[in-house]
């Protein structure tokens, strides 16, 4: 891989976004204790790209607002959507390819002054970013979202403040 490995620093517990609290109430199992496994798994670029590639041509781009008349509405089945939905389809489409949910992580942040969400991918390489603006699979360090909050790769129901980031995995 042609960059340096980085990934997301953590820090304490942040806000959980509202509409992943009521996400959860409907799917409990997905927001519960995950076994975090101290070998993270080497990044599967190709994999990363073609899902990512193919998520973002699956959903069509619309508000929850425009669509149900409501703020927030995620969903990881969703034929058209916002930013969640396409994270949640792709977190989705990687757990079928094997993938571990403490290895997929929900995060948000802003890209320009808009509030955002994205999927990021730990692996032994770095974190990387899916994102639904851009087909490109970016290490964290090159994504286009500065990133606040993620999702705690220990418990997906709890979400941790983002303080910079690290060469160290851990």
């Amino acid at each position: 891989l042609a960059h340096s490995a980085t990934w997301l620093k953590k820090g304490g517990a942040k806000s959980r976004p509202y509409g992943h609290v009521e996400y959860c109430k409907k799917r409990p199992s997905e927001c519960a204790r995950k076994k975090k496994k101290k070998k993270l798994p080497a990044a599967s670029l190709g994999t990363l790209k073609s899902v990512n590639a193919s998520v973002n041509r699956s959903i069509r781009p619309v508000s929850d607002q425009e669509q149900f008349g409501v703020r927030e509405r995620w969903s990881a089945s969703a034929k058209s959507g916002d930013c969640e939905d396409y994270a949640l389809a792709k977190r989705a489409a990687l757990l079928r390819r094997g993938y571990r949910a403490s290895n997929l992580l929900l995060a948000m942040g802003y890209a320009g002054s808009q509030a955002h969400t994205v999927l990021v991918v730990r692996t032994s390489d770095g974190d990387f970013v899916l994102d639904n603006l851009t087909d490109a699979v970016l290490p964290v360090g090159k994504a286009r979202v500065g990133i606040t909050k993620i999702q705690s790769p220990g418990n997906g129901g709890e979400w941790l403040r983002v303080t910079g980031r690290t060469s160290d995995p851990s």
